[in-house]
């Protein structure tokens, strides 16, 4: 856990660049996973263009002395999240969970992801899911760390990869 006081907040469109940059340097330790330059291309772009998704219900920044130091995106629902895909989990979802790889290990992610549960609970729902990706080790320690347990029916496994679908009922 962290001994610097880390606020965690609604994101501002002052924010943005700032989520990006944090997302994408979040995510690069996964670059060499991916088939080819061109899916992680596509990869960074689907993060460039996240916060335009018109579904996004909660963006949230973790700040430290005003610098985001981490970020999460909370939908209503998995459709929300993945407009382009059939998924019937009709609870709120969480994508591009993020934190400043400089500021790993303080908590960060944690904090984040309790904010999601607060927020599902606001929303009435006391179950929230996300995906990951099988090759994003440290993702899925931090998740099941947390009491994410993985819900098969949702997962898929194919040669181009495996998504893995978490859920946290509290």
């Amino acid at each position: 856990m962290t001994t610097t006081a880390v606020t965690i907040q609604p994101a501002s469109e002052a924010d943005h660049k700032g989520i990006v940059d944090i997302l994408i340097a979040s995510y690069a330790e996964y670059k060499d996973t991916f088939q080819d330059q061109q899916r992680w291309e596509a990869y960074v772009k689907d993060i460039e263009e996240s916060l335009d998704n018109p579904y996004l219900s909660q963006l949230w920044v973790a700040k430290v002395d005003d610098q985001i130091v981490g970020t999460v995106q909370l939908f209503e629902t998995a459709h929300n999240a993945y407009p382009n895909f059939e998924l019937p989990i009709d609870y709120p979802f969480i994508r591009l969970l993020g934190v400043d790889p400089a500021w790993r290990g303080h908590g960060i992610a944690r904090e984040l992801l309790r904010q999601c549960v607060a927020s599902a609970k606001d929303m009435g729902k006391n179950t929230v899911y996300l995906f990951t990706g099988g090759q994003m080790t440290n993702a899925i320690r931090l998740y099941e760390r947390f009491g994410f347990v993985e819900d098969e029916e949702f997962s898929t496994r194919s040669s181009g990869g495996n998504a893995i679908c978490y859920r946290y009922d509290s």
